[in-house]
């Protein structure tokens, strides 16, 4: 699978400086055809294991959906478009998304002091905020971590109020809230309590008024009740034995970091709202992908549940998701207004990839004019030694004189790595600086 990183640091507060409004570039007059879709996702068998569901829209026009492998394998229910999937962490844009409604509407300031809102933090030694939530740099030490730390695990029968109880205890935080950046579950599920402490209503009564419905994304839902009958529901599984086993069970009802319950087809609706807002947030776009900012002016590649990255030369907007067996990934192209997702129900699936092939397919023009320039042969006097770089779509592959041609896994917009080497281009593409584990970077130049 291909690596992933984000842009640099600067790159990312250029895009969001400019709002997002970058020129578009057009689709590619002739998209990929069901053959090449299917074959991306070739290895999920049709009718004996489990698979992903794809959606590829625009500006939140569904463009192309597909399912592959089964969504349930005790009845034999094929994955489709409309199959309705946890989605693990890609929930928490939803939840952030809550959180900025809840500023809108004057119920909460983004800067105050939680403290002042949920007494039961009163324990923790520093002032926490809704802001610090949003990006990860609140310091909260992470709810999966300590149920692990704890001897329960991560799917215990723990109610909603037990969970409260467990982040409320701590009385140290992982650093000074601003001060650094570490992903939190705990802290997005405190949204869910934000929410109904100051709304009297649920996270999933909130989210459903001002975007779900909004949004036309009927088959969407946060899962706060266990009891809820949800048609189209998928199982996730793990591999056991011979075959699968099944892993999902039914006592997730905490929401925030994650629980949302929702199909491909609803997501490519949600995507549409980054482009023509019709949820209840004013100023939707800017504020859903305004990177965090740390105390000491550093500013990250996370906004309110969102990646901000590139791939291929192509800025990214992007958020993965892995809980018990189901694994997804949601990717837009926010310049190209293109739009991904992969929906997984195996723990050993990974999604990502597939997002980006997928990618690939639909954005091949694109990102063959980003690896033209660094097509060629490039000498090491000191070496007495030659490499060639090839491209085959928007794969790189280099290419020596002794061994098979080695693919190049992409980084970041110069870098890539491949044969455990890290190629660095320079700007002006006319040298690559080889960096092996024991050698130091080597340039080789480019030669005609």
């Amino acid at each position: 699978m291909k690596q992933i990183r984000v842009a640099t640091r600067v790159r990312r507060l250029l895009l969001i400086i400019g709002g997002l409004l970058l020129a578009t570039v057009p689709l590619q007059a002739d998209p990929p055809g069901q053959e090449r879709m299917d074959a991306v996702f070739s290895e999920f068998d049709r009718t004996s294991g489990p698979g992903c569901a794809v959606g590829v829209g625009s500006r939140g026009d569904l463009l192309f959906s597909s399912g592959y492998g089964m969504a349930d394998l005790d009845y034999g229910i094929p994955i489709s478009s409309q199959s309705r999937f946890f989605i693990a962490s890609v929930s928490k844009q939803f939840a952030a998304a809550s959180l900025w409604m809840l500023e809108q509407e004057a119920l909460l300031d983004l800067d105050q002091d939680l403290r002042e809102v949920l007494p039961e933090l009163e324990h923790q030694p520093a002032p926490l905020t809704a802001r610090q939530i949003l990006h990860h740099t609140s310091g909260i030490r992470d709810l999966f971590d300590l149920l692990a730390l704890a001897d329960v695990g991560l799917d215990p029968h723990y109610s909603v109020r037990q969970t409260l109880e467990l982040i409320a205890r701590q009385k140290e935080l992982n650093f000074e809230p601003g001060s650094a950046y570490s992903y939190s579950n705990s802290a997005y599920f405190l949204v869910s309590i934000l929410v109904e402490r100051l709304t009297g209503r649920s996270l999933d009564e909130y989210a459903r008024e001002h975007f779900f419905l909004p949004s036309g994304m009927a088959s969407t839902h946060f899962h706060d009740d266990t009891g809820r009958i949800v048609p189209d529901r998928v199982s996730s599984y793990r591999p056991f034995r011979d075959g699968y086993g099944r892993f999902i069970r039914d006592n997730l009802d905490r929401t925030g970091a994650r629980g949302l319950v929702t199909t491909v087809e609803d997501l490519i609706r949600w995507e549409g709202n980054f482009y023509e807002n019709r949820t209840s947030l004013d100023r939707f776009t800017e504020k859903m992908t305004t990177p965090g900012v740390l105390n000491d002016g550093e500013v990250l590649d996370y906004a309110s549940g969102l990646r901000l990255g590139s791939y291929n030369g192509l800025e990214t907007v992007s958020h993965g998701g892995n809980y018990m067996g189901f694994k997804t990934h949601f990717l837009r192209f926010p310049g190209e207004e293109l739009a991904i997702a992969v929906l997984c129900n195996g723990s050993s699936i990974s999604p990502s990839g597939y997002a980006y092939d997928v990618a690939e397919l639909w954005l091949e023009e694109q990102m063959n004019t980003h690896t033209e320039s660094m097509i060629g042969t490039y000498c090491n006097v000191e070496l007495q030694s030659c490499l060639t770089i090839r491209r085959e779509g928007a794969d790189l592959f280099m290419e020596r004189r002794m061994g098979d041609p080695v693919e190049l896994s992409y980084i970041d917009e110069h870098r890539y790595s491949g044969g455990g080497w890290s190629l660095l281009w320079g700007p002006d593409r006319t040298r690559i600086n080889i960096e092996t584990n024991r050698t130091a970077p080597m340039t080789f130049e480019r030669r005609e």
